[in-house]
């Protein structure tokens, strides 16, 4: 288990920060990944808005809970003071339920998705304060089989 001592405030944004995070994000360490993100950090995602870290990572574990091999592939990142925008690539299968933002499930395709994600974080006291996460959502469901 991660302690608020184990991680340092983030002093120069870089593109190591980045690949680290999501080193550390596809490990499952997701008390390291809270301890990076602001008290106040706000997420928004298509379909999900909440605020603080346990809900970043409450995020994260549901698409982990349904793809169990997923993995993130951070690249185009631009770094610029206290700013973070880049481009990711998420592959991983369907093999579990997927929690719906409805509160319902869709249940596994068993299908493998490979989406494009683009992501803005901006930093507030060396932690991230503001993580959007964007992507074709319904590019995402045609992949799971569940569109045309």
């Amino acid at each position: 288990m991660t302690t608020e001592t184990d991680v340092t405030p983030v002093s120069d944004v870089s593109e190591d920060f980045v690949v680290d995070f999501f080193a550390h994000v596809d490990a499952h360490d997701f008390d390291w990944v809270e301890q990076v993100l602001h008290p106040e950090c706000v997420i928004e995602a298509p379909g999900f808005q909440q605020k603080g870290p346990e809900m970043v990572t409450i995020w994260m574990a549901g698409f982990f809970a349904a793809f169990p091999d997923l993995a993130h592939r951070p690249h185009r990142i631009v770094t610029a003071r206290d700013e973070i925008a880049l481009e990711l690539e998420v592959t991983g299968t369907h093999t579990q339920d997927l929690a719906a933002p409805d509160g319902n499930a869709i249940p596994p395709t068993g299908r493998s998705i490979r989406i494009g994600l683009a992501e803005f974080w901006r930093l507030r006291d060396g932690r991230v304060s503001e993580y959007r996460v964007y992507y074709d959502h319904f590019e995402f469901l045609t992949q799971l089989g569940l569109t045309n």
